[in-house]
């Protein structure tokens, strides 16, 4: 990157300026309030990312500007978008919890030495992996929460301890180690689910963006048959609707999630807790409606994860 290329740091007023040369508008929320909006609850490259969603004059006086946009519906859809994060770590976590019930329920049932499972799993890693799962481990030697811990078992982890210490990306490593360990075809299926659920999550707990790119056609693999099968017996969702927002890798990793949860989690309290959130952010969706009733992909695409 050259001088020439980089872009100055701008103050709240200076990128006003800006999105109004780009085309947004500031008739439901004025210039002033916008200016609060970008000092006090969110930072415009954030803001600015679900410009992605919204359409640009191809030709004419405008060519290159947005249509129809108002910084309003940025705003809107950047709350919703918030709303949505903090409702997937939600039930992420109760993902996570229940993934660790069906790991030790599945030791059970199998008779598994609690220890030797453990040191089974890491001889059948090759040297590299098993070199970083150690030390993703012992990184936490000092942690107030999982140190005391690690201290105690760090000559030989049991399944009930090393399942409490490990990061969510080990956990379903070793999650993928039983379903071969029992051959085990459904816990199979449930891991490759579980591992589009770890993308969403991390994104989710990162505050990374999820709702700024609803195009179509950028997932990376196909939807699970589970999760579509399931998809097919909801009334008013056409199978042409299905293949194509499951195109989405968003939409799908979402689905998918809302899929695991319903199936993974054996809790009655949980499930309505987490149908108690969902209830929330579909009220969120519905909130300003108005905004989308002339921006299809959006207002379809809340319209199917409402569904």
């Amino acid at each position: 990157m050259t001088e020439k290329t980089k872009k100055k740091l701008k103050s709240a007023e200076q990128l006003i300026d800006h999105m109004k040369s780009k085309g947004i508008k500031f008739n439901l929320v004025s210039e002033k309030e916008a200016i609060n909006y970008l000092e006090n609850n969110n930072n415009y490259f954030k803001l600015a990312a679900f410009r992605k969603n919204y359409p640009k004059h191809p030709a004419g006086e405008f060519e290159g500007q947005y249509i129809d946009l108002e910084f309003a519906y940025l705003k809107d859809l950047a709350i919703i978008d918030m709303t949505l994060r903090y409702t997937v770590v939600h039930l992420a976590l109760d993902i996570e919890h229940h993934a660790k019930l069906q790991l030790m329920r599945g030791a059970e049932a199998h008779n598994e030495d609690g220890y030797a499972i453990i040191k089974d799993y890491f001889d059948s890693l090759d040297d590299d992996k098993r070199s970083r799962a150690k030390a993703e481990i012992e990184r936490n030697v000092n942690s107030i929460y999982c140190g005391a811990i690690i201290n105690k078992h760090k000559e030989a982890y049991p399944i009930w301890a090393f399942i409490e210490i490990v990061p969510f990306g080990q956990l379903l490593s070793f999650y993928r180690f039983c379903t071969d360990r029992y051959k085990d075809k459904k816990m199979q299926n449930t891991w490759y689910q579980l591992m589009a659920c770890k993308e969403i999550r991390n994104a989710s707990a990162h505050s990374n963006c999820v709702l700024n790119d609803l195009t179509p056609n950028s997932a990376k693999y196909n939807t699970s048959n589970d999760v579509m099968k399931s998809l097919s017996a909801i009334k008013g969702i056409s199978k042409n609707t299905r293949k194509s927002k499951m195109s989405n890798a968003r939409i799908q990793q979402i689905v998918t999630l809302l899929y695991v949860h319903r199936n993974i989690v054996t809790s009655a309290g949980v499930l309505n807790k987490g149908k108690a959130k969902l209830k929330d952010l579909t009220d969120r969706m519905d909130k300003h409606a108005d905004y989308y009733q002339g921006l299809d992909m959006i207002r379809s695409a809340f319209g199917f994860l409402k569904k």
